[in-house]
């Protein structure tokens, strides 16, 4: 039984948020998952922490009804890496980019150096998904800074008011959420094998490996260079999206993985070429498909 707690603030707080409405979450997100990752993961379920420790007897309440001294407490305290067992969210990020640097970073830094094999990218495809089940990071930092003054500063090193701006697209659900029939997960080791570091050399570099929020800006902007994408890096990236995560997830994965690499805005050609590989569909169709640089 789904253990999911909806994210239910009262109607001032939820006036505030300018991202809770379901229509404004992303619809594809995706999550780092290593052995020692927080909680439990399945491809049916995912389980926040406190509720995979077998000492939890009560289900923890939702964020928006606790103490709200005690709320920004726990929501910091999760923003810094430093939730313990009490902490009730799961993480995920609409930047696909930030989530491959960061299985590099936990291959890297974990104390346990997880095999690139044991690292798993999960594609969270959130259409359906009821109001309240995700959050916006800067959402939740907005409804809580008042509380404390290390939220608030948090929320301006995530705006970049003071100086670059430390934003990977960050979405939480609390407790447990069912994804069976809603995702899909590879291996790093997996989607290297089959040539992504051919498709983006900046992620190849092993001694930026141990770097996490300075280099994913770093990657952003070597994406701005004008190259123009050629028909073999469009097939290397339909390659990597429907062997690593099947034909359900092939357009927009491999569109994804292209908007990542350093690239001349050429949506149209792209475009072009999708709908001569894929017979029957129209360029328009895939010229949804095609993001900016870096979904976040």
């Amino acid at each position: 039984m789904e253990e999911r707690t909806l994210f239910t603030p009262n109607p001032f707080q939820k006036s505030q948020l300018k991202c809770f409405s379901a229509a404004n979450i992303p619809t594809y997100l995706f999550r780092v998952v290593a052995p020692g990752t927080a909680g439990s993961t399945s491809m049916s379920t995912i389980t926040s922490k406190a509720l995979s420790d077998p000492e939890c007897s009560n289900h923890p309440d939702d964020i928006f009804r606790l103490n709200p001294t005690n709320a920004a407490a726990l929501i910091h305290a999760h923003f810094e890496w430093k939730c313990g067992e009490k902490c009730n969210f799961i993480s995920w990020t609409s930047s696909l980019l930030f989530a491959l640097h960061y299985g590099l970073y936990r291959h890297r830094n974990d104390h346990d150096k997880p095999d690139l094999s044991r690292i798993l990218i999960y594609i969270l495809d959130t259409s359906g998904l009821s109001e309240g089940t995700l959050i916006k990071d800067l959402d939740i930092l907005d409804a809580f800074k008042r509380e404390s003054a290390g939220l608030n500063d948090f929320l301006h090193m995530r705006r970049g008011q003071d100086q670059k701006r430390y934003y990977f697209g960050e979405y939480i659900t609390q407790g447990q959420l069912e994804i069976d029939g809603r995702c899909a997960s590879v291996s790093l080791q997996q989607m290297i094998e089959l040539g992504l570091f051919e498709l983006h050399p900046g992620l190849s570099d092993k001694d930026r490996w141990g770097s996490l929020a300075k280099r994913v800006l770093e990657l952003r902007r070597e994406s701005t260079s004008s190259h123009t994408t050629t028909p073999a890096e469009i097939r290397r990236a339909i390659t990597i999206a429907q062997c690593c995560f099947g034909d359900r997830w092939v357009v927009p994965l491999s569109a994804m993985l292209l908007a990542l690499r350093p690239r001349a805005q050429d949506n149209a050609k792209i475009a072009a070429a999708y709908s001569a590989i894929f017979a029957g569909e129209s360029r328009t169709f895939f010229e949804d498909f095609i993001p900016f640089i870096d979904i976040s």
